[in-house]
């Protein structure tokens, strides 16, 4: 009997040794962390459920989760031990309670973890991962460009990580620029450097919170870590920043146009110009510390005698130095309506200057551009339209030359008979159709002398194969030296004209522009009274006969 309760008794000490054995045992791989850490919760049990980890959820972000099973034999008899790991990242600072973990049945015993605050700037060096932040200035204007500096510094190796941008509500925020990656000594500590740029603008004047940008990573795990996907989890937090918004002064101008500094050139137009023909003029503005974007857009004014033509603007930026440079070029086309000298005003600028907070303008000077009268098919200088050629006057002093009279008398006699051929010779062609053409100015024997069949057909084919520039150019040979708006009478030709060089030296739609070529010249090209004496105007024959 003795020896039945002995035995009874060793195996009721053996089961509860046993089920001693099994309970499953928590802990942590480390109970003080910072703000913006992980920490790793361990769970060892030889239950075969998994643990549940629900109760974590109001304290803490659940990053990661692995197990590992090992499975033992000894002495004949097989046991087996899961160990579960969790990654926690806590949601407040102060002493936070790690409550019970169920385990099937059995749960494991409370645990408690310290989160201090995350050290920033001079507190974080010597960490072995930190984030410094940096803008170029605390007081902005609004619309100002400011541009943020973000790096982060690690000593260790960082298998991967991810680096947030900051959150900005009030402001045009991106990024600007690549990464560059460099070393320096902090502390006396080696560190590997990612400096990461942005630009923002600020949109309404007052307080503008930065929020703190935080890395999250992964380093390789020591002996002592956790087995959470072979590695340990890294993490720091920046400075939150608060900047004092200015709004635009009152006596700026408008556009509103903050910058660091502005400069403004312009190309030299060509020495000579006819009319009708464009000349080329380019402004360059380059800008220090403000986006392409809030350029101004630049333009050359119209003026009497001068239709100005803009091209699309060109516009690149980039950052140097930690500045922000900018620059934006623009073509124009000047086309000159009448021959002499046209004044074309200086173009100006208006913008704030950041640096030394006063109001400024740049500006590039106005010039004279010399316009000579066009030249006709053949070469020679064209009238003015709707004027006759000057006579030869003589010049005041001069002496009176009989000889002179004669030469000038026999030379208007061979004239007029070359005159009476070619009119003869262009009635044989069939191209003076009605007696009214006979008594034609010279302004409209230009246009017989282009041969109008010859000149429909080439417009015809010019406009069949959406050619604009031979269109230019027949246009050009039938207003024979004059400018088409002075010698057009039909609305639509001159604005069809209009729109071809828009599109030809400007922004202008091109397929807008062959359309209303094809339907506006479709009946014929119809001239200004003035050009066709005594009896109206006879249109050239239609490009597409109905």
């Amino acid at each position: 009997m003795n020896r039945f309760k002995q035995f009874v008794g060793i195996a009721l000490l053996l089961a509860f040794s046993a089920a001693a054995s099994a309970a499953p045992r928590a802990w942590l791989d480390r109970t003080r962390i910072s703000q913006g850490d992980t920490v790793t919760l361990n769970i060892e049990s030889d239950n075969k459920d998994t643990p549940d980890f629900t109760a974590l959820e109001a304290d803490f972000i659940l990053t990661g989760q692995s197990s590992q099973t090992q499975t033992t034999i000894s002495n004949g008899s097989i046991s087996t031990r899961t160990l579960w790991a969790v990654a926690l990242e806590p949601r407040s600072v102060g002493v936070l309670a790690i409550p019970a973990i169920r385990v099937g049945s059995e749960s494991t015993e409370p645990l408690s973890l310290t989160v201090a605050r995350a050290p920033t700037g001079q507190q974080a060096q010597g960490q072995d991962v930190f984030l410094e932040v940096q803008v170029d200035t605390r007081d902005p204007y609004v619309g100002q460009a400011v541009i943020y500096t973000l790096r982060l510094n690690y000593a260790i190796t960082l298998l991967d990580g991810d680096l947030d941008t900051p959150q900005i509500d009030g402001a045009d925020f991106r990024r600007i620029g690549d990464d560059v990656s460099y070393q320096r000594q902090i502390a006396g500590r080696r560190y590997q450097t990612l400096e990461r740029r942005f630009v923002m603008s600020p949109e309404r004047s007052g307080e503008l919170m930065l929020a703190a940008p935080r890395f999250r990573g992964r380093t390789l795990a020591g002996l002592r870590d956790s087995i959470v996907g072979g590695a340990r989890a890294v993490s720091a937090m920046g400075e939150s920043l608060t900047l004092n918004v200015r709004p635009q002064p009152a006596q700026a101008a408008m556009p509103w146009f903050p910058a660091l500094a502005v400069g403004m050139e312009r190309s030299q137009p060509g020495s000579e110009a006819n009319v009708g023909e464009p000349v080329s003029v380019e402004l360059r503005l380059r800008v220090d510390g403000a986006l392409a974007t809030q350029v101004p857009e630049l333009n050359i004014p119209d003026v009497p005698g001068l239709r100005v033509f803009p091209d699309v603007a060109s516009v690149s930026e980039r950052l140097v130095d930690g500045v922000l440079h900018a620059e934006v070029s623009r073509r124009f086309a000047l086309v000159a309506s009448r021959a002499g000298a046209i004044q074309v005003p200086p173009v100006r600028v208006a913008w704030w200057n950041t640096a030394e907070d006063r109001p400024a303008v740049a500006e590039v000077a106005g010039f004279t551009l010399q316009v000579a009268a066009a030249l006709d098919a053949t070469g020679a200088s064209a009238p003015a339209s709707g004027a006759a050629a000057p006579l030869p006057t003589a010049r005041v002093g001069s002496r009176f030359d009989s000889g002179g009279v004669w030469r000038w008398q026999a030379l208007s006699a061979a004239l007029l008979l070359l005159w009476l051929a070619t009119l003869a010779l262009a009635w044989k062609r069939g191209a003076l159709r009605t007696p009214s053409r006979a008594a034609a100015t010279a302004a409209s024997v230009a246009v017989n002398d282009s041969e109008p069949a010859a000149l429909e057909r080439a417009l015809r084919r010019a406009l069949t194969h959406q050619d604009l520039p031979a269109v230019d150019a027949v246009l050009r040979r039938i207003a024979a030296g004059r400018p088409l708006d002075a010698l057009l009478d039909d609305p639509a030709q001159r604005q069809a004209v209009a729109l071809l060089h828009a599109a030809l030296w400007g922004t202008g739609d091109r397929g807008a522009a062959r359309d209303a070529l094809r339907n506006a010249f479709a009946s014929g090209i119809r001239l200004r009274a003035q050009s066709a004496a005594s009896g109206g105007e006879e249109p050239l024959p239609p490009l597409y006969p109905r």
